[in-house]
C-alpha cells in the first residue's frame, strides 16, 4: 500500500518512522505543490491540509480509496466527486477549536482594554458547534453573558438570529456553504450591517462569508477578521481597515495542529482494520510522544488569554507587509507570514 502525505502535516512524517505497525506501508512526503495528478496515481490513500484543494482533476484516474485532511474544515474537499466515486474522507473537526476560541478571547481582551467593549455587553455567538459552545464556556467563566444562534441544532438554550444580531459583540464561527438549506457565503451583508451601529464583528470562520465590500463602506462597525475572501491573495484595503487582522493564523497553535495529525492517525488505524487494542495501543503512543496536555479548566480570568498571544502584535506585523501593495498581498508573503506564525500552546480543555 501506498500512501501520499502533505509534509506540512505537523509531526506525521516523524511519527510514521516510530510505529511498528506501519512499517510495511509505503509512505511518501511531499510538498503541498508536488502533490499532483501524477504524483499520486500509485497510492490508495491521501492526506492533506486545507492549502490543496482536492478536485476530480487532482484525483481522476488514480487509485486514491481515501482522502483526510488535517484541519476542522472540508470546504477544499470536492465531497461529492469522492462519494460519487466511492472514495472514503474524512476531515478533522474541532481539531482546533480551543486554538480559537483563545483567538477570540484575546480579541475581547483588547477590547476591553481598550475601552471598545465592556464586560457588562453581550455576545452574540452565530454556530453553536465545537468552537461556537466552547466560546460559549469561556466567556461564562469569565462572567460575559453571551447567546447562541445555530440553525442547525435543535437546542432550548440557543436564540433566534435576530436576537443575536442584538448583541454588541457579534462572532462568527460557521463552515462556508453555498448551495444549503441555511447558506452562509456573504452572511456578512450589507442588509446585515445597516441594522448595526457601533457594533464588533469578529471572523475566524472563512472570508467568504462576508461582504468586505458592505463592511468598507459601513463606518458603524469594527471588524476583526483572520480570515479574508481569496485568500491566499486578500485585498491589502481591508486588511488595513480591520481592527484587528492576521493571515488565518487563529487554529495555528501546536495543539490545533497535533490534534489533526492525532485524528488523521486514528482514521488510518480504522481504514487499515486495526482491531480496538491495536488501536488504542497506537492512539496511546502517538498521544504521549506528542505531549497531549490535558486540561479540564476555563481562565476565570480573561488576560490569561493575551498573556500567551499577544494579538495586537501579530496585526501589526501583518498589516506592515501591505505597505507598497495597493491592491492585493502577494501569495507568497501571505503563505510565508502564515507558516512563521509562532506555535503557542492552548490553554482550554480539548
Amino acid at each position: 500500500m501506498k500512501i501520499i502525505v502533505d509534509k506540512n502535516i505537523s509531526k506525521f512524517e516523524e511519527l510514521v518512522s516510530l510505529l511498528d505497525d506501519l512499517k510495511d506501508i509505503d509512505f511518501r512526503h511531499l510538498k503541498t505543490e508536488q502533490i499532483t495528478n501524477s504524483s499520486i496515481r500509485n497510492a490508495e490513500i491521501l492526506f492533506v491540509r486545507s492549502t490543496l484543494k482536492i478536485t476530480s482533476n487532482l484525483l481522476d484516474k488514480t487509485n486514491i480509496k481515501f482522502v483526510g485532511s488535517a484541519t476542522s474544515g472540508f470546504d477544499h474537499i470536492n465531497t461529492s466527486y469522492l462519494e460519487n466515486n466511492s472514495i472514503d474522507w474524512c476531515y478533522s473537526p474541532g481539531c482546533n477549536s480551543s486554538s480559537v476560541v483563545h483567538y477570540v478571547m484575546s480579541s475581547i481582551d483588547y477590547l476591553i482594554n481598550n475601552n471598545l467593549f465592556d464586560k457588562g455587553d453581550v455576545v452574540g455567538i452565530v454556530g453553536y458547534g465545537n468552537i461556537g459552545s466552547k466560546l460559549s464556556k469561556a466567556l461564562n467563566a469569565i462572567g460575559i453573558k453571551n447567546i447562541s444562534y445555530d440553525p442547525l441544532l435543535d437546542l432550548k438554550s440557543l436564540k433566534t438570529f435576530d436576537q443575536v444580531k442584538k448583541c454588541k459583540l457579534i462572532s462568527f464561527h460557521i463552515p462556508l456553504t453555498v448551495v444549503s438549506k441555511f447558506p452562509t457565503r456573504n452572511i456578512i451583508n450589507t442588509d446585515l450591517l445597516n441594522n448595526f451601529e457601533n457594533k464588533i464583528i469578529i471572523n475566524t470562520s472563512r472570508g467568504e462569508i462576508a461582504d468586505e465590500t458592505a463592511i468598507l463602506n459601513n463606518k458603524n462597525i469594527t471588524y476583526i477578521s483572520d480570515v479574508w475572501c481569496n485568500e491566499p491573495l486578500p485585498k491589502t484595503e481591508i486588511i488595513n481597515h480591520s481592527l484587528i487582522s492576521t493571515p488565518h493564523i487563529a487554529g495555528y497553535s501546536y495543539d490545533g495542529r497535533i490534534n489533526g495529525t492525532i485524528n488523521l492517525f486514528k482514521e488510518l488505524f480504522i481504514f487499515l482494520g486495526f482491531d480496538e487494542n491495536k488501536q488504542n495501543k497506537n492512539n496511546k503512543f502517538i498521544k504521549d510522544f506528542l505531549g497531549v496536555k490535558e486540561i479540564n479548566y476555563y481562565p476565570t480570568n480573561i488576560s490569561d488569554y493575551s498573556k500567551s498571544f499577544d494579538i495586537l502584535k501579530e496585526s501589526m506585523d501583518f498589516k506592515i507587509l501591505t505597505k507598497g501593495f495597493k491592491k492585493k498581498l502577494p501569495a507568497e508573503i501571505f503563505l510565508k507570514k502564515r507558516s512563521k506564525h509562532i506555535s503557542r500552546r492552548d490553554i482550554l480543555p480539548n
